[in-house]
């Protein structure tokens, strides 16, 4: 349900005057990439997956590391080490800057909508608001860095803001919107169970 809000989707819609062509073509796309990156993926995976020991995976898990960085630590030559820079470089840029940019719009358009309600949006200078949301972003970074936070136990414990946002409020909006009503059936119960169990993630992490 989330992914309606993709951007891709969104281009397509702008791109588009036919709003039923719009939504094939982003269905199309989806799929295309869907499909290529779960393959990739899922090779990437058992690849490592079959190729290192519990120990070694133990190791790169508390040292917080890659898996290319664990392959260029027990691979001879300078071909693993090129390739995991390059890798590394453009999956920090593509991530970072495509999780920034959702949160600065988030950031934004809450702060926005509290200062609305007590003066005039039109008189915020949209600058000053873009540099001290962009300010924030760079401290918080900075001392989520600093304290050595590792990324797997922050999925963990982010897991239920996403089951809830994802899972049970677009459940609990299919059975109170008339409008949604095809949508009803199996399926919304799938991401019912879904949600609930990413809310109960954190607890599981607890029991380890």
């Amino acid at each position: 349900f989330i992914q309606v809000l993709n951007p891709m989707n969104i281009a397509y819609r702008k791109r588009e005057a036919d709003k039923v062509l719009a939504t094939r073509l982003a269905l199309r796309t989806h799929r295309i990439s869907y499909v290529t990156l779960i393959a990739v993926i899922l090779f990437f995976a058992f690849s490592f997956t079959f190729s290192i020991s519990h120990e070694e995976a133990v190791s790169a898990f508390e040292q917080n590391i890659s898996a290319l960085a664990l392959a260029a630590q027990v691979i001879p030559g300078h071909i693993i080490h090129i390739t995991s820079t390059v890798l590394n470089i453009f999956a920090v840029l593509t991530a970072f800057f495509g999780i920034y940019l959702g949160f600065h719009e988030a950031i934004k358009g809450i702060i926005l909508n509290l200062l609305s309600r007590i003066i005039d949006t039109r008189k915020i200078n949209s600058r000053v608001l873009t540099l001290a949301i962009c300010t924030f972003i760079v401290i918080t970074l900075t001392i989520w860095v600093s304290f050595r936070v590792s990324v797997l136990v922050f999925f963990q414990l982010g897991s239920p803001l996403y089951g809830i946002v994802s899972c049970l409020i677009p459940f609990f909006l299919i059975y109170k919107v008339s409008q949604l009503e095809k949508l009803r059936g199996f399926k919304a119960w799938m991401i019912l169970l879904y949600g609930i169990l990413l809310c109960l993630s954190p607890l599981l992490k607890l029991i380890e």
